[in-house]
Formats: C-alpha cells, structure tokens, sequence
C-alpha cells in the first residue's frame, strides 16, 4: 500500500494576490481542495502551514502519495496532490492544489516510472535508452495506489521498446489509454541511423546522375 502523509487544512477567506500575499507572510500557504459533488466540481479555498507543508513534501520525494487532511471542522478527507506552484527565485511553494478522492471509489492518478537495470541495447549494442514517459495515468482504489512503477529495461536491444500494455502487472492497478503508447526505447547507434539515411538518398540521386550520360548516349544514336 502506498504511503499515507498528513497534512492539517484552514478555511480561507478572500481570493486574489492581495490576500494570497498576507497568507504568505504569515507562514501559511494558499491552496484549493478541489473535487466531484452531486455531478459538479465543488472547489473550496484552503490555506496549509509552510513549515508543515515543507515536511510533507520532503517525506513525499519524487512518489506519488495520498494525503490525509485534517480539516477545520475536525472532520478528515482523503486527497492527492494534484500541482503546485513554486517561486522562481526562493522555490518555496506558493499554491497548492489538492483534489479529495473518496476512500471506495476508483480514481485516476499520474504516477512517476522508474527503470532498473543496463539494457543490452546499449551496454553491448551502443545503443541510447530514450524515456518517453516520466509519468504513467493509473486507475486504482485509492488503497492502492503505487507510489510509483519500476520497469526493468536490462533485456531491451537495439530497436526494441516497452509499451504501456507491457507494464508490470500490480493487484487492483489498471493503465488507461493507448496500450501501444511507448514508454522507453533503445535507439540505435547515430552512425547506424546516418548509413540507414544515406542509403535511400544515394539510390534516389543514381537515376538523375545516369540522366545526362543517357542523353548523349541517344544524341550519338541519333548522329
């Protein structure tokens, strides 16, 4: 099961950069918990201490993890970090937004793909392991949510790939989408893809090149 974090919430009042800016100076971080009510998106403005905020993100790392808010009125809900907005000079956090997740509901969340291992392709091949997914869409109960999917790369050649359908299995986690989306690629060497490129050139460039030859061979035939 994924790990779980705490984090405790304040109502807010007022929205704007005037009253976002009084927040920050006072150790609180703006944010909104957003969510589904009754078929509508229900928002509700909240505002997290930095301090605590700063440890939960630190606990969190690179892992996507549910996080179990406190409210105001005592009563708890269950939530995921969905973005977050950092300064660009200190890259302190601004904003936070969370979205609630209900405990027995299926949802679907953005989860960070790891790889272990030396693909052959580029250990013995001198291929390049390209990435082309950091991220992966997974649909699961909130109980199981995987901090994260670890794809073992250590048997792809040369020109082979990892799909999404090719993931590794996990009990009660699915992957939406395009089953034939490509993950990671091993692309072959630069020098294999220039010899590759130049071989249809060269062949389109042969019948311009015979052209004039041809011409005086008629010219001749003619005399």
């Amino acid at each position: 099961m994924n790990k779980q974090l705490k984090l405790t919430v304040k109502n807010r009042d007022g929205i704007g950069r005037g009253p976002a800016r009084r927040l920050r100076k006072s150790g609180l971080i703006p944010g909104i918990i957003y969510g589904v009510k009754d078929g509508k998106v229900a928002t509700k403005s909240i505002s997290v201490d930095a301090v605590e905020l700063r440890t939960l993100m630190r606990a969190k790392g690179a892992e996507a993890v549910l996080v179990e808010l406190a409210l105001e009125d005592g009563s708890v809900a269950l939530s995921l970090i969905r973005d977050y907005q950092r300064d660009p000079i200190s890259l302190g956090i601004v904003h936070l937004d969370l979205q609630s997740v209900d405990p027995v509901v299926e949802m679907t969340a953005l989860v960070p793909v790891r790889f272990s291992g030396e693909p052959v392709g580029v250990k013995i091949e001198n291929g390049t392991l390209d990435i082309m997914l950091h991220e992966i869409a997974v649909r699961c109960l909130p109980k199981n949510l995987p901090g994260s999917i670890t794809v073992d790369v250590s048997g792809l050649h040369v020109n082979e790939s990892i799909h999404v359908g090719a993931l590794p299995k996990i009990e009660g986690v699915t992957y939406p989408g395009n089953q034939a989306r490509a993950v990671v690629v091993c692309t072959a060497p630069e020098e294999e893809k220039t010899d590759d490129a130049a071989t249809p050139a060269a062949a389109a460039a042969t019948p311009a090149a015979a052209a004039p030859a041809a011409a005086k061979k008629a010219d001749a035939a003619k005399k």
